[in-house]
């Protein structure tokens, strides 16, 4: 008996120091922080590389990727709140006003404190600041120095194009060398959010104009057919559609090819933005690539020749309606460790190739593209992204129209009523 009861004992204290040491690896254990995806495909290699150092660099947290599946971000942030399994960390742009009511207050954090003014201006709503600026990005006419060197026999200055006929003269002269002039890529969100917002952007010099005249096209008031800008916009079109290296098979070509194209000096020319400036360098690390303005007409001084787009592309959001207090406190750990830290800023600047949007930033881009896009906002020839203020289905919408366009399945007039046919709707 008494053999019997010393078991027990030995027993009940084998079980309470098991589950001491069980309590104890639960309070030493990192609390998990998820973040959906890695910001964009350009960039995912160095974007989790930054994971792995922040993750080394303290015991509290660890960050991890729930990764995309193939689904596009709207679709998967939908789906993942719908199972209740909301990741802690998201990118949104337009998304943002569909999901605001389920996001963090993030006015408080050190991140939010040092973000440029009016860089969370798009992430503001009903008061509550929802999103940390990830960068500014810039999209326009990308270029290939070195093809447009030798097309004007010397150094090119983009100045020089003030025109939709200057910057056609300019695509013959590249085509004299044996080049293409350049490659247009046809996926949605190229053509329907960045092209579009050529147009859209140029209607007025304010913003208060520009919202005035998407209320126009919404409320019916506008008739696109007839609008000046608009039609200024698609001859715009039209000209890089006759150049395109791509005209026998406009819908073909990807991502990819544009990169190559322009890195590798087969066209002189590529409609897209910075963050296309790694894949560039991955094909030529020698090369220089710079970014210009797209003309939309040839009235000189007309608004929008000489300015490139610019804003924020998009928010990091942190989920407050199925994440813990412990897992918040971690995303905005992680969040400021990126623009306040020195390891955070280096990849941030020189891995990820971001314009830094915060004070008390001590590190610069110091690649050509990023300079210029600098250089551009200094001077303040830049456009607003007035795509950001389209609703999350637009640009898909759109794009899909720009698509029929591209192909010539449908004509001016078939533009302008698709894309009221959507905006009416609205």
């Amino acid at each position: 008996m008494k053999k019997l009861l010393v078991m027990l004992m030995i027993l009940t204290l084998a079980v309470g120091m098991i589950a001491c040491s069980n309590d104890k690896a639960e309070e030493n254990s990192p609390t998990e922080v998820t973040i959906l995806g890695t910001i964009k495909s350009e960039i995912g290699e160095e974007f989790e590389a930054a994971l792995d150092i922040y993750n080394a660099s303290q015991s509290d947290y660890l960050v991890k990727v729930v990764p995309m599946d193939g689904q596009n971000a709207f679709e998967k942030m939908t789906s993942l709140y719908a199972s209740n399994n909301a990741p802690t960390i998201m990118v949104m742009g337009q998304e943002m006003a569909d999901f605001k009511d389920k996001l963090l207050d993030v006015s408080q954090a050190e991140f939010s404190k040092l973000a440029y003014a009016g860089t969370q201006d798009n992430a503001t709503h009903d008061g509550r600041v929802l999103g940390m600026p990830v960068t500014v990005e810039g999209f326009g006419l990308l270029y290939n120095k070195a093809v447009l060197d030798e097309a004007v026999g010397g150094d090119f200055d983009p100045a020089t194009i003030k025109t939709r006929d200057d910057l056609e003269n300019l695509f013959k002269q590249i085509e004299s060398i044996g080049k293409k002039a350049i490659h247009l890529s046809p996926m949605d969100w190229s053509l329907g959010a960045h092209l579009s917002n050529k147009m859209f952007t140029t209607q007025s010099e304010t913003h208060e104009g520009r919202v005035a005249f998407l209320e126009g096209v919404k409320d019916g008031s506008v008739d696109l057919a007839s609008d000046t800008g608009f039609n200024n916009w698609v001859d715009t079109f039209d000209l890089l559609m006759k150049y395109n290296s791509n005209i026998e098979s406009p819908l073909s070509a990807d991502y990819d090819q544009g990169s190559v194209a322009l890195g590798s000096g087969e066209v002189g020319f590529w409609f897209m933005g910075n963050w296309a400036y790694g894949p560039l360098v991955g094909v030529d690390p020698e090369g220089t690539f710079g970014i210009m303005p797209v003309p939309v007409s040839n009235e000189v001084d007309a608004y929008g020749n000489s300015q490139i787009s610019v804003g924020v592309p998009m928010y990091f959001v942190i989920d407050q309606e199925q994440s813990s207090a412990e897992e918040q406190a971690g995303a905005i750990n992680f969040l400021n460790w990126i623009v306040t830290s020195n390891e955070g800023q280096d990849y941030y600047v020189n891995k990820m190739n971001f314009i830094p949007v915060f004070d008390e930033f001590n590190q610069e881009p110091s690649d050509f593209m990023s300079k210029t896009i600098m250089e551009y906002t200094a001077a303040g020839q830049t456009l607003e992204w007035v795509n950001m203020l389209y609703p999350a289905d637009a640009w898909p919408a759109m794009g899909a129209s720009m698509q029929k366009y591209l192909d010539s399945k449908i004509d001016r007039q078939g533009l302008a009523e698709e894309f009221m046919a959507y905006w009416t709707e609205q």
